[in-house]
């Protein structure tokens, strides 16, 4: 494959991302070349989500074409130019961006039921690669307890309440993350409004660095939990994942599965936003996501962990210390929620 005119689409610490036009190409008149530096697991995870995907024939982002371990590169479909969730809520089109929005809860649920269950195929992939010493979802759940130092220095700094159950409840929280029982399927990981794509041929989903097999409700947080849609929003792209995602696993048209599911990892990225933002937050605040800063963020995250789990709380424990650390987070900021243009 000869390549030329190349245009850099993207360059951070972790990698490159280039476009390519193919010499005396056909059915690919251009490519997408990857190059990851830093973080090779990240980056060979990246490459086996889309072997994987080219494989099983699911069309959820760009085509596998090609690959070097020693160049730490591969190559992949270029899917054009189209726009983004985030460049949609950006605009100031409700309807456009509650459609895509939609479109890619569908998406998602698509991806979760053809993976059902497909731990051995992946792992085959990923390992013939190059060996991956431990199951990202076992990382995820050591992750977990190994920091939980971290959100108790919060409850010390502003002097919020540690219940005596915290420790158990964090445990459960880790044995659900690392075992999601029907729940296992493979996952996006990082599921970020630009991490999508409206292409020519459809909405996808790029940049698979965090991808793996791990519960499919880990997914869905990103209109459950992180990103701030609207309430209705949130309210119908839930039970839209969730029809599409008991298409072809039961235990999601079980109330209680399908509501602890959703809790265990809702509760786990809550507590890990407090693992990732530093107490330093309380001093002064910073940028955190497009939009909105670290308060803003953790706050949303402790509000909406409360609604998530009022239907069923199976984390008592946690939930009243993090219900605590809320009240003295509130007491101490004013801070106005964020509303993407699209809804104002």
């Amino acid at each position: 494959m000869l390549l030329t005119a190349p245009e850099v689409l993207r360059t951070t610490e972790r990698s490159d991302v280039v476009r390519a036009r193919v010499v005396g190409g056909g059915q690919e008149p251009s490519v997408v070349l990857k190059h990851f530096r830093d973080d090779p697991v990240c980056g060979l995870d990246d490459w086996a989500a889309h072997v994987f995907l080219t494989q099983r024939g699911l069309y959820i982002g760009p085509r596998f074409l090609a690959g070097s371990e020693e160049a730490r590169l591969f190559i992949m479909e270029d899917l054009g130019r189209g726009q983004s969730l985030e460049t949609l809520l950006q605009g100031n089109e409700a309807y456009t961006a509650s459609g895509a929005l939609m479109s890619i809860v569908r998406l998602t649920s698509v991806l979760h039921v053809r993976t059902l269950g497909a731990q051995s195929d992946y792992d085959t992939v990923r390992q013939s690669i190059e060996p991956r010493h431990e199951r990202v979802r076992i990382e995820n759940a050591r992750y977990l307890l190994d920091n939980a130092g971290r959100l108790r220095r919060w409850l010390a700094e502003v002097g919020a309440k540690e219940d005596p159950g915290l420790q158990a409840d964090l445990e459960q929280v880790a044995r659900g993350l690392a075992d999601p029982g029907p729940f296992l399927v493979f996952t996006h990981g990082d599921m970020a409004p630009s991490n999508t794509l409206f292409s020519r041929d459809g909405p996808r989903l790029v940049d698979f660095e965090y991808g793996g097999m791990r519960s499919a409700l880990y997914d869905a947080l990103m209109w459950l939990l992180t990103v701030p849609f609207p309430d209705e929003l949130i309210s119908r792209a839930d039970l839209y994942y969730r029809a599409g995602l008991s298409q072809g696993c039961y235990a999601a048209q079980v109330d209680s599965d399908y509501l602890r599911a959703r809790a265990t990892v809702a509760a786990a990225r809550t507590v890990n936003v407090f693992q990732w933002i530093s107490p330093k937050a309380l001093e002064r605040d910073r940028d955190w996501a497009p939009g909105f800063t670290e308060r803003t963020a953790l706050l949303r995250h402790l509000e909406r962990l409360r609604i998530i789990l009022q239907p069923f709380n199976p984390v008592p424990a946690l939930s009243r210390t993090l219900e605590s650390l809320e009240v003295r987070l509130r007491e101490r900021w004013t801070v106005q929620p964020f509303v993407w243009p699209a809804f104002r």
